[in-house]
């Protein structure tokens, strides 16, 4: 794949994010650009997630500048991953709302997105997240489930079971397999004028 746009928002896996970039870059893509919430920026600082991407888009105040913006993004992307996603930018992305430069991408992007939530177990397991989930498939979009695993509980302080994402690596092999499933002239670089369909 050569070009590979990421999507971050502001859970507390963001801190794990450069060694997930960092294998994407190795094994998945040849050029990464990432999109970063302004709840994402406060908890990792964009010039550290800089250093192992090959560009960061942030929401920003108006500038004379000019900048790529959501839909030049959405159409350079090959794929379009969410890691990780918050229930905040699932739900937003199920209801069609586009607060930030993230989810107008995710609104504007001619190609599937693949969601990789990391939301704690009380609120995955809500009705209403599930539901904004099975949306998103609906819509043709991909939900990559957490694994549950041993991890540090920021609220709690204490390490115990918890909701996580998959390893740099296996998530990477996902993603080879999402992406071989597409036809690279018809799903991955389909009409921008025709909306997904559901699989």
């Amino acid at each position: 794949m050569d070009r590979l746009l990421v999507g971050v928002s502001g859970s507390v896996a963001v801190l794990n994010l450069p060694s997930y970039l960092a294998t994407l870059r190795a094994e998945l893509a040849r050029q990464v650009r990432v999109i970063m919430t302004r709840q994402a920026a406060r908890m990792l600082p964009p010039s550290t997630v800089a250093l192992v991407c090959d560009e960061v888009f942030l929401d920003q105040e108006p500038t004379t500048v000019r900048k790529p913006g959501h839909i030049e993004l959405a159409r350079w992307g090959e794929m379009f991953v969410i890691l990780p996603a918050t229930a905040n930018v699932i739900g937003q992305a199920a209801n069609g709302l586009g607060s930030s430069l993230l989810t107008t991408t995710i609104l504007a992007a001619p190609v599937p997105t693949v969601f990789c939530p990391n939301v704690h177990p009380s609120m995955w397991n809500k009705a209403v997240v599930q539901r904004n989930v099975e949306i998103l498939r609906q819509d043709g979009h991909t939900v990559i489930e957490p694994i549950v695993a041993t991890a540090y509980e920021v609220d709690s302080g204490e390490v115990r079971e918890s909701l996580v994402l998959p390893e740099p690596s296996h998530l990477v092999e996902q993603l080879e397999t999402i992406y071989q499933n597409h036809s690279p002239d018809a799903s991955l670089h389909g009409d921008p004028l025709s909306p997904p369909t559901g699989r």
